[in-house]
């Protein structure tokens, strides 16, 4: 993830995060019919999502992830055939990367470069995305631009992002966490604390909406999306997972809310009020 222009000491709470929790070898990309535990079940909705609201072309596309982390997102599009590039500043998450998609059997090129000074020409990729990037920037309007900048004229920005939120779906099932970790075993609850805060943008998606339109974006939308809470003792940045019978349980019942969201709502289950959902999406195509 790039960290560079965020407050004073975050990027070596990213460092120390990745590099010291057990979490960073999760995969949270599957080919399963069924996902294995929430998070990728949420990624299979963020890719089943990002597809629909690719402009041009559909299918078999060159993406760009920036911030890439492990690459989940970026695994479902290898494995559909498009040709992947990932970057991320962190020498040390870019291998963490390469070794889940070697692990994966799965193609792409990795980078480690600032989001700020992307190492590409103009108009090079049909679709650049990040997950969970922008918040952490003080300053987006450069990050914005220069992946703009590198996206071919008709091409598709998806920006996913998790702000600083306690008003969202989490604030009624926060209760469920806290029993979790009063239950969770001491050598967790002091590997968990070891975790470093990091800096987290409050701004809503107006900030961003005006960002890409002021970098060349038309057609910029936004929504809320996520619209399901996150069950875990420790749901901190890298999330901690519950043992596998519990996310089994867990993944049987969010599909049974998703597919009565399906029924109730006239748009998409994984789309919601940005104010509820755990994050937002900013898309647009460049003009």
């Amino acid at each position: 993830m790039n960290q560079k222009n965020l407050k004073k000491g975050s990027i070596e709470s990213f460092e120390s995060n990745w590099n010291n929790q057990k979490e960073t070898l999760y995969n949270h990309w599957t080919r399963d019919v069924v996902p294995n535990n929430q998070i990728q079940l949420a990624f299979r909705e963020h890719y089943r999502l990002f597809n629909k609201l690719i402009f041009e072309p559909k299918e078999y596309i060159k993406t760009l992830e920036v911030g890439c982390g492990r690459g989940s997102l970026s695994s479902y599009f290898a494995d559909n055939g498009s040709d992947c590039t990932l970057v991320d500043i962190s020498e040390n998450v870019i291998q963490v990367a390469k070794n889940i998609f070697k692990k994966c059997n799965l193609e792409a090129d990795f980078v480690v470069a600032d989001a700020k000074e992307l190492p590409f020409k103009k108009n090079e990729f049909d679709l650049v995305f990040s997950i969970g990037l922008l918040e952490h920037f003080e300053e987006i309007d450069s990050v914005i631009n220069d992946q703009i900048r590198v996206l071919k004229k008709g091409g598709t920005f998806i920006g996913y992002v998790v702000p600083e939120n306690l008003e969202n779906v989490q604030k009624d099932f926060e209760w469920i966490n806290q029993v979790l970790k009063a239950n969770a075993s001491q050598e967790e609850i002091v590997r968990t604390q070891n975790k470093i805060e990091v800096f987290r943008s409050d701004e809503n998606s107006e900030r961003y909406i005006k960002s890409c339109e002021k970098s060349g974006l038309i057609n910029v939308q936004s929504a809320g999306t996520y619209p399901l809470p996150m069950v875990s003792h420790s749901k901190d940045f890298p999330f901690t997972l519950m043992n596998p019978d519990s996310e089994t349980i867990l993944v049987e019942h969010f599909f049974k809310i998703l597919e009565e969201r399906e029924k109730k709502y006239n748009h998409d289950r994984w789309l919601c009020d940005e104010e509820y959902g755990q994050a937002f999406l900013v898309w647009g195509q460049k003009g």
